[in-house]
Parts: structure tokens; sequence; C-alpha cells
């Protein structure tokens, strides 16, 4: 979760560490509040895999929300309050909810087994801090001896740990005139959650806090025991942390001094791994022939459906029309220099009926990328001939080349 603080850099690594240490082997989301969708996209534009990114809004947890609103506490105020909207991202999956300012740097022995779906609930511990420094106002209702606190939650699918948070709420208001910012009284309510839940502590001789305000880290009542597998930068979010530039300057952190390219920076925005598969989301060997095309050009980008469009590309110089592929040309007069097509669902008859329309919007000497040209290869997509019947009946006055591989294929064709 990533608010309007200064651990920006923090949160960028984290992510970059993470996609490189787990891979496809889980899906990635950074949701945030206070800060805008160019700014979200720098942070994640080290990522080497997906990462969904969610902009919260109170209407993510209403009964939340209005809890909040009954204890004066308007979303600008929500602060520590802003990780709970949703509670859970993805509630039938296994799931890790981390703050921005932590970095996981390896993977702990339980992994495999909490990615399976059968681990335990496992919650970040402080062993350290006084309970009445760090819960709030419900301090006494903490009742568990566990010292959580709501840096890190590990959950198995299915379980729901907010409705003991909202119990506890409706039970014992929040006193107004709250401010989420700087009350803790947010942790106390997470952790008086688990008065009745099991649960795995995950101490801080695993997860140490690197305080930007300490000489040291700071490893728990027992000191440190062997090599942490995350860190958890306190005080990055509002002043620069020694810790993770040290960290980072010694490679246990992740930290590049080169800029990304063009196609590093947009790799969250391709669908593979857990979000996809083979022509799902085009393969970066066509992307990159779309890239060196589309410099410097102005981009409309039609769909039927707003699949994320106008949230991930606001900013940018991109025209985004909801709208069928050929009702939008069929109403269009102007020609495009380069048109990019990427349908889902490539049958002949869909191709019939656009072929038309689209070899008439491209200007002279323009050109059309047409992708998923072989897909009906792979077995369970072999009705999607649409474009192998261009190919063998419509390209007569074209120059065409055949990027048959990587799969499912590209049709770079230019009109002469």
């Amino acid at each position: 979760m990533k608010g309007d603080g200064l651990d920006d850099e923090v949160t960028r690594s984290a992510i970059a560490q993470a996609t490189r240490l787990f891979g496809d082997t889980v899906d990635y989301c950074l949701a945030i509040n206070n800060i805008d969708v160019d700014r979200a996209r720098r942070v994640v534009e080290w990522a080497a895999q997906p990462v969904h990114i969610w902009s919260q809004a109170p209407e993510d947890n209403p009964p939340l929300a209005d809890a909040l609103d009954l204890a004066g506490c308007p979303p600008e105020r929500f602060g520590y309050w802003w990780k709970w909207f949703p509670a859970r991202v993805r509630p039938l999956a296994p799931e890790w909810v981390l703050d921005g300012d932590q970095t996981i740097v390896g993977k702990p022995p339980w992994f495999d087994v909490w990615a399976a779906g059968y681990d335990v609930v496992r919650v970040s511990q402080d062993d350290v801090s006084a309970p009445e420094s760090i819960y709030g106002q419900y301090a006494k209702n903490v009742t568990n001896r566990h010292r959580l606190y709501s840096g890190l939650l590990s959950l198995p699918p299915g379980l729901d740990f907010f409705q003991p948070m909202q119990a506890l709420l409706a039970a014992e208001p929040l006193v107004p005139p709250h401010d989420g910012r700087w009350n803790q009284s947010e942790q106390g309510c997470f952790a008086a959650a688990f008065n009745l839940i099991d649960v795995e502590p995950i101490p801080l001789h695993e997860f140490p806090f690197a305080r930007a305000w300490d000489k040291d880290l700071d490893h728990g009542t027992g000191g440190r025991r062997g090599q942490p597998w995350g860190y958890h930068f306190g005080g990055a979010f509002k002043v620069r942390n020694p810790h993770f530039e040290r960290l980072g300057a010694s490679g246990e952190i992740f930290w590049r001094t080169d800029q990304p390219s063009r196609m590093e920076r947009v790799t969250w925005l391709r669908n593979f791994g857990q979000w996809g598969r083979e022509g799902w989301s085009m393969h970066p060997a066509h992307v990159a022939l779309v890239d060196a095309r589309s410099r410097d050009l102005r981009v409309t980008t039609v769909d039927r459906e707003d699949r994320g469009a106008r949230f991930n590309l606001q900013g940018l110089r991109v025209t985004v029309e909801i709208a069928d592929g050929a009702e939008y040309l069929a109403r269009r007069r102007e020609p495009f220099c380069l048109i990019v097509v990427d349908l889902h669902g490539n049958d002949e008859a869909t191709w019939r009926r656009l072929w038309p329309l689209l070899s008439g919007h491209v200007a002279a000497g323009g050109e059309m990328l047409l992708y998923n040209s072989h897909l009906w290869r792979i077995l369970e997509w072999r009705a999607e001939t649409g474009l192998r019947w261009v190919m063998e009946t419509q390209l007569a006055d074209w120059s065409v080349e055949v990027h048959d591989e990587p799969a499912p294929g590209m049709l770079v064709c230019r009109s002469r």
C-alpha cells in the first residue's frame, strides 16, 4: 500500500525485488491513495512482472468509511486506515498485505505452503514497543499476547479478519475528532481482531525494523538470529532512511543506477504468468515492433470494454475510446498512419467484417500490425483462422512481413 509519503524509492525497490524473487508464482498489486497515476507508474517502472495498480477509495470498504466518518475523519485524514481499503484484494487466494516501506529480500521457509493456500495466519510482531504506545484507544482491547502490528499480514484463502475489526469499531467507536495520520488506534483495532483467531507471529529477528532514526536494526528482544527475509524501513514515509540506502548500496536491496528502457517501464502492464498466457498479451518481441513505429504519435485505443485503460493511461497522450472496433471505424473518416490490432476472437467471420474497414483506414504509406496472426497453430485456438484468411486472400496489394515466431505471431502490412 502506497500513500503520499517520501518512500517512493522504497516501494519501487520492493516491487522490483519481489517481482524478481517470486516471478510469476504470485501476482502483484500496488494499492495507492493520495497519489496520481503518473507517480504510481514511476513506482512500478522497475517491475519484472505485471502489477495491478488499485486506486483506493472509501467505497472499497463502506463499513470502515462509515466508522471513520462518524469519528469526524474524512478520507484525507484516513492515514493508517487506508491499508484496509479494501480489507483484501484477493479474498479467495492466499495473500500478503504489506506497507509501502517494507521490502522482501528472501523467501520465508513456509512460502510454498502459503502459496498453495494451506498456511496459517501470520502477522508481524513488535515485542519491543509498549502496547499502550502503539495501540491507541484500543490498547485495553488487545488480549492476545502476540504483540502484533499491522506491518505484514499473511493470509490463507477466505479468511475474514476485518469482521472482528468492524465489530470492535461498532462496540467502541473511535473517539472524535479522529485523525488516522497520527492516531495509532488502527494498530490496536487490528491487533485485537486476532484475539480469537489463531495466528503465528512473524518475529522481528526475521523481519526487523530499520527505523530511520535508529543507529542499528531492531531484531526484537532476542536479537539477531540469522539472515532476515525482509525489512521494515520505518520513517521512510517522512524522512530519508540511511538503512535503506546502506542495504541498497550493499546489494541486499534491489537498486539500479541506470534508467529503465521504454519497454521495461511498461512491463507492469503486460498480461502473462498469473495474469494470462500466449495470445492474452503482446509478446515483448512484438511490442518492440510497435514501439519502433509509434514514437511521437498520438494514440487512440479502442475497446468495447474499459479494461483499465482510462486509469492506467491517465495523463498520457492517449485518447481512450470505449466502442466496438468496427463501429468506431465505420463512423470515422480520417485515416491512420499506424493501426495495431490485438483482438480477443480472431475467427474468419470477425475478420471478413473487420478487414474492409481496417484496410480502408490506413493512410498512404501507412502500416497495420496484426497480432495473433498464427494463433490458430495453438491447439485450443485452432478455430481462430481469421488472419490466415487475410494472409491467403487479402494481401496482394500490401507489402507484408510475417513474424510467425514467437507465438502467436504478427503481420506487418505496409500500404503500397
